[in-house]
């Protein structure tokens, strides 16, 4: 045969021109090339006004149809190779209940045969939840296994009825429930429900009720301040979480460290669960609690409350101390910070009285802003002095001094556990550089610096001058702003900046702005930049060398994800993408080829969310252990 066609015709047009003059020579016929091709580019299923596309994947045609869908009498329109023949026919009405398969034969006789491998969904057959209208009752229901391994929902009540009960049962969209809930009332027994999804399948479900026992006694929570108001031989009303039905079991103490009564109980609300009770005519004024039983052994004790209108107790002065913050004062800012100074005064006795810092023989005066009872005492919270125009030093030698028309007292400025409270001046902020000017997103780097924290702040402040911690601001190119806190320094005075503290934060390169939680100074502009970067891949191999975000008019792929890895990932299981800010987008099903994997297209909320944060990570597993692959997303339109 002759390879070159050119060659072949000059050939014919001599033999042709000699056979005039010497036609007894044979005629040479060229030897016919059949087409190999015997493949299936597009399978299509039509259902009442709805295609379906199948998936072709190798030789394999796969499809999931709706659950109520009948796969006995399908009639799939096939395109396949040009020249070649299919068997069963394009056209042809076939029972897909099991796998069927597809012969293409080239025009060569060639053949490849694919499996169609055609499914339904499962039909949901689901009791969704279940209502019982009974007044002044509480229910709930968990779904567990009775001995019969049916799954059973148990109800428990206060007080019901149980063989009287009118339940209200909602079951997966398209199925129904039998028996009609209507008609039952007698839940004391197990009730078995059978629900039949659209499909036809079922699923039988017990429903059982049953009255529980008491719970544990336990008292709503008092304020301080809670019964300030009410008079004596007044009644009070307070609120438990579990009552009985037997009033007379119910008993009500009020008791401090020097007294105790026995109240008289006026009423009980069961639908609320309030009690209320009278006041004893006379007290002394103290930190009263109440002690409530239900029944012998059921008992709690309430949180402590004062009461002011009995008789008058008055105990010794204590000053200052924290305010019943279980972490003592160690420091205080000047100016700005609050000290709650407590001390044993009548309540229309603080105007009388002035509160001084003491330092080298110099007073400053600190302003009072609030008075407040603490239990039976008073307290005084004072802010901390105005700067004054030549700053002294700060440390721990500072006196705390009351004074009032007859004299005054000099204490030392101690916290609730006797030590001596630091005093620490503000002064400016300056930053000078940072620890590392590239850091993953879930790092800490340092800002190095003076004057950066004078924190972290036990107690109250004033929050229009001082703040809890620093504040930096990370701003991106577009303008955006990300917010870091932080209270934390190192020996040396530097900010140690924490971004794992942020739920969420885009990699990208970002400007440095300080503020320090001193409020009088202003945002610095420190001119340095940080890059924040995604983690490493987990893998010890495996990376995205490249991710793609196609757009919404995009030309071929929409909406859809491409990552490309930098080794084969046949041998790899690639169980999930998740993308979006804060890991709201998670996607399990696409189509993967040697060194890639494609999404299909997002919906509109998952596309939108993925590309307002087009930081994620794919989740490999290799032999049989997760890693997290890492990948920022870039756009093609």
């Amino acid at each position: 045969m002759l390879k070159n066609p050119l060659t072949f015709v000059l050939m014919t047009m001599l033999f042709i021109g000699c056979s005039k003059s010497e036609s007894t020579n044979p005629t040479i016929i060229p030897e016919e090339i059949l087409s190999e091709a015997k493949e299936i580019s597009s399978f299509k299923i039509t259902l009442g006004s709805e295609e379906y596309t199948g998936i072709i994947r190798n030789d394999s045609v796969l499809y999931t149809f709706p659950a109520t869908t009948d796969l006995t009498a399908l009639a799939p329109v096939i395109t396949f190779s040009e020249k070649a023949e299919i068997d069963p026919a394009s056209g042809e009405t076939v029972d897909f209940t099991n796998p069927v398969k597809y012969t293409v034969t080239a025009e060569d006789e060639s053949k490849k045969e694919y499996m169609a491998v055609l499914d339904t969904y499962d039909s949901e057959k689901e009791i969704k939840w279940v209502s019982f209208e009974v007044s002044g009752s509480y229910s709930r229901g968990i779904y567990a296994q009775n001995p019969a391994d049916i799954d059973t929902l148990y109800y428990t009540f206060t007080y019901a009825d149980i063989t009287d009960l009118q339940a209200e049962i909602e079951v997966s969209e398209g199925a129904t429930i039998e028996p009609d809930p209507a008609g039952i009332s007698d839940y004391s027994s197990p009730v078995k429900f059978t629900v039949t999804g659209a499909d036809g399948t079922t699923d039988e479900v017990l429903i059982w009720a049953r009255n529980w026992t008491l719970k544990q006694l336990k008292i709503d929570g008092f304020v301080y301040n809670e019964f300030d108001e009410v008079a004596s031989g007044g009644d009070i009303t307070f609120e438990v979480n579990e009552l009985t039905p037997y009033q007379d079991s119910i008993q009500v103490r009020l008791f401090s460290e020097l007294e105790s009564f026995d109240l008289e109980i006026k009423s009980i609300n069961e639908e609320t669960k309030e009690i209320t009770a009278t006041l004893p005519e006379s007290y002394t004024n103290n930190r009263f609690a109440l002690e409530v039983s239900i029944a012998s052994d059921n008992t709690d004790e309430s949180d402590g409350f004062r009461l002011l209108n009995g008789k008058l107790n008055f105990t010794e002065v204590m000053t200052p101390y924290n305010n019943g913050n279980p972490i003592p004062i160690e420091t205080a800012v000047w100016p700005g910070h609050y000290l709650d100074i407590f001390v044993y005064l009548k309540d229309d006795a603080v105007d009388d009285h002035e509160f001084f810092l003491l330092k080298d023989g110099i007073y400053y005066a600190m302003a009072v802003k609030q008075t407040f009872n603490n239990f039976i005492t008073t307290g005084v919270r004072v802010e901390m002095p105005d700067l004054p125009d030549i700053l002294p030093e700060g440390g721990t030698d500072y006196k705390l001094v009351i004074r009032n028309v007859e004299g005054e007292e000099t204490f030392d400025l101690t916290n609730s556990e006797g030590n001596k409270i630091n005093v620490v001046l503000a002064q400016a902020p300056e930053v000078n550089s940072l620890s590392t000017y590239t850091v993953q997103k879930d790092g800490t780097f340092k800002i190095i610096g003076e004057n950066l924290s004078v924190g972290p702040i036990i107690g109250y402040t004033n929050s229009s001058i001082l703040g809890d911690r620093s504040r930096i601001r990370l701003s991106d190119a577009q303008g955006s702003s990300y917010y870091v806190y932080s209270d934390t320094v190192d020996a040396n005075g530097n900010l140690v900046i924490d971004l794992s503290s942020r739920s969420y934060m885009p990699s990208g390169s970002y400007g440095i702005f300080f503020s320090s939680n001193v409020k009088l100074f202003s945002e610095v502009e420190t001119g340095l930049t940080v890059t924040v970067t995604q983690p490493p891949s987990e893998h010890p191999s495996l990376e995205v060398s490249n991710a793609k975000l196609y757009g919404k008019n995009h030309g071929s792929l929409p909406k859809q994800i491409l990552l490309t890895f930098n080794e084969n990932i046949d041998n790899y299981n690639i169980k999930s993408i998740v993308t979006g800010r804060e890991e709201a987008v998670v996607i399990e099903n696409y189509f993967f080829y040697p060194t890639t994997v494609l999404t299909g297209a997002l919906t509109d909320d998952a596309y939108d969310l993925t590309w307002r944060d087009r930081d994620g990570y794919v989740v490999v597993e290799d032999n049989g252990v997760d890693y997290r692959i890492y990948f920022t997303l870039q756009m093609e339109f």
